[in-house]
């Protein structure tokens, strides 16, 4: 068994609160590897501390809790390919390429804040779907209520709509799963399903969620003990029939 945890969940073994021994109990045989991929560096990255030096010491210890859990093994997409490869690498190894790129994470937090939370709220209201209903669908249903609704989406059905914004995106041709994967999530947080609180960092938030899902359909297991991204993976497994459990610390699904 391989499985891939969410990045809340490498928090909480950090902090002590979570072993390892404990995913073990939650599947059938025990899990003989975890991994890890880009984007828990990239949220690694968004680590705060008063001073350079404090900064460093909870990097090193980020990704030592890393290095530890996953014995290095890293899930690589390769670019321009976007084929996902299993390999080895140290976490700071990762960090310290994805720095060498200083614009790239101010490029990513501009990107997902083009649109408003009152152009969102006003979709909703024209979408007419309950979110306190939808909340209770199953992954299939939530896709058919979707497209059920589909004149609110431009007469598109959800993978239709994905199809359409890569196909007018300029580097489409070059776009992977990981990007649909991007835009589902997007989708589903604009229809209101299991809804993230907003703050100002919510989108960019949700980007490194839905970046988590996608590389976890290399594994048996996706861990996450965020229930709105636990929700929001299943449906995206159910729309591209990806066969890899969803399941929090605890067993939940």
């Amino acid at each position: 068994m391989t499985a891939y945890l969410d990045n809340n969940i490498i928090v909480y073994i950090e902090k002590e609160s979570l072993l390892i021994s404990d995913l073990n109990k939650l599947t059938e045989r025990d899990i003989s590897k975890f991994y890890y991929s880009m984007s828990h560096i990239f949220e690694a990255n968004e680590i705060t501390a008063s001073t350079n030096s404090e900064l460093n010491e909870r990097l090193s210890k980020r990704f030592k809790i890393i290095s530890q859990i996953t014995k290095n093994n890293y899930l690589e997409r390769k670019l321009p390919s976007n084929k996902v490869v299993k390999t080895k690498y140290e976490p700071f190894h990762i960090y310290q390429s994805i720095n060498e790129v200083s614009f790239a994470r101010n490029s990513m937090k501009q990107m997902v804040n083009n649109t408003s939370e009152e152009q969102k709220r006003q979709f909703r209201e024209q979408l007419n779907i309950d979110p306190l209903r939808i909340n209770n669908y199953s992954p299939k249903e939530v896709i058919e209520q979707i497209d059920a609704n589909k004149m609110a989406m431009g007469g598109f059905t959800l993978i239709e709509l994905i199809e359409k914004g890569i196909e007018m995106h300029p580097d489409g041709k070059n776009m992977s799963l990981h990007n649909r994967f991007a835009g589902v999530f997007e989708i589903l947080d604009l229809v209101g399903f299991w809804k993230d609180k907003y703050n100002e960092k919510s989108n960019y938030a949700r980007l490194w969620d839905s970046s988590h899902a996608y590389f976890s359909t290399f594994c048996d297991y996706f861990i996450s003990d965020d229930k709105r991204t636990r929700n929001k993976a299943k449906v995206v497994f159910e729309l591209y029939n990806i066969e890899t459990k969803v399941i929090s610390s605890k067993g939940e699904e």
